[in-house]
């Protein structure tokens, strides 16, 4: 399980860092992808993220929601807002 692997990206502070980051989690993923490729059935991988690349989008598996009327609600009970938009990817 991989949780949060964006998290220490963006703090660079300049163009080319936003785009270095994009480069860096995009390449991540492909990197997982022939990873999970190469071993067939025999590997499981789960990554929560809160903003997955679009090139992993049919890969995702259920988007947890912050809002009560957004089902299915929340992962932490103390870490939900009332943000509509505020997503958790897994």
């Amino acid at each position: 399980m991989i949780d949060s692997p964006q998290k220490n990206l963006g703090h660079g502070g300049t163009l080319d860092a936003v785009i270095a980051d994009a480069v860096a989690i995009g390449d991540f993923y492909r990197h997982l992808s022939l990873w999970l490729a190469d071993r067939g059935s025999r590997a499981q991988l789960i990554v929560a993220d809160n903003s997955p690349p679009p090139l992993v989008e049919n890969d995702v598996v259920v988007r947890y929601s912050r809002n009560e009327g957004r089902p299915p609600y929340g992962l932490i009970e103390d870490e939900t807002s009332t943000d509509e938009e505020a997503e958790v990817d897994l």
